[in-house]
């Protein structure tokens, strides 16, 4: 469809990439300056719309569907570094899709106009990513063994595990659905920033963008950093902060150990 709107290539090379990084200035400027939060989550007030499991799997799903078509098409002239840098997008969302919403205890409703914001913005964001790795990128031959490549999965790899660990750590902190009240943190990265999951995603998907070298891939790096962990990491630190007050560690940072 885009094809007949756009010129493909220029959306998904260019586009697409430069209005998340124009997006992530603006973000950084009103969630981290101006403290604006995104009315999502804890911040959600009214606590209105769709339930946080449903809410979530909707708004991911596009994340795992959108590669499986295009791998579908691509199938025949994919090389090895475009097919493990598919699978490497597809088991993030696999967990974030079909695992981490039934997992979820006590969340909030998503309110419509956030859940379809996101809805339209990860359909665009992974056709851009994934129709750019498969179909416009050059990958020199043997990439996948590349110093880039390597460096780059390990490090995905780490902040997956990491991510993996920092939602345990929050989800055990209450023992069913209807317990809604907070806790603070503790154990793992909890124990260095009031962010750790935020802070786990954005080195997830920095190693991402290490592996693939393209600049969808990096401006999605840079969209989770500005949104989730110079954004929404900030405001949760601040609301431990207050909540909390003397009994939360004085030596937790928001999201960067030992800095911010």
């Amino acid at each position: 469809m885009l094809q007949h709107i756009f010129n493909d290539r220029l959306f998904v090379t260019y586009i697409c990439p430069y209005t998340w990084i124009i997006s992530s200035v603006f973000i950084v400027i009103f969630q981290g300056i101006l403290g604006i939060k995104a009315p999502y989550g804890r911040y959600n007030e009214s606590n209105h719309g769709i339930p946080g499991r449903l809410a979530w799997f909707i708004q991911e799903l596009p994340c795992f569907i959108i590669p499986c078509y295009l791998l579908s098409q691509y199938w025949s002239s994919i090389s090895l570094i475009k097919f493990l840098l598919i699978i490497f997008f597809l088991i993030h969302y696999f967990q974030r899709v079909f695992i981490y919403p039934m997992l979820i205890r006590g969340g909030k409703h998503s309110s419509i106009s956030i859940t379809l914001t996101a809805f339209i913005y990860c359909c665009i964001n992974t056709y851009s990513i994934v129709e750019e790795i498969l179909a416009y990128h050059v990958f020199p031959r043997n990439d996948w063994l590349s110093v880039h490549f390597i460096l780059g999965g390990i490090i995905f790899f780490t902040g997956f595990v990491l991510n993996l660990q920092a939602d345990s750590i929050l989800r055990n902190l209450r023992k069913d659905n209807n317990e809604h009240g907070y806790k603070i943190p503790r154990g793992g990265l909890f124990e260095y920033v009031s962010g750790a999951n935020f802070l786990a995603e954005s080195i997830e998907w920095t190693g991402y963008a290490i592996c693939a070298w393209t600049l969808p891939a990096l401006a999605f790096s840079i969209f989770v950093w500005a949104n989730i962990a110079f954004g929404r990491a900030l405001h949760h630190h601040k609301f431990y902060l207050e909540k909390f007050k003397d009994e939360y560690p004085k030596n937790r940072k928001a999201v960067i150990p030992f800095i911010l």
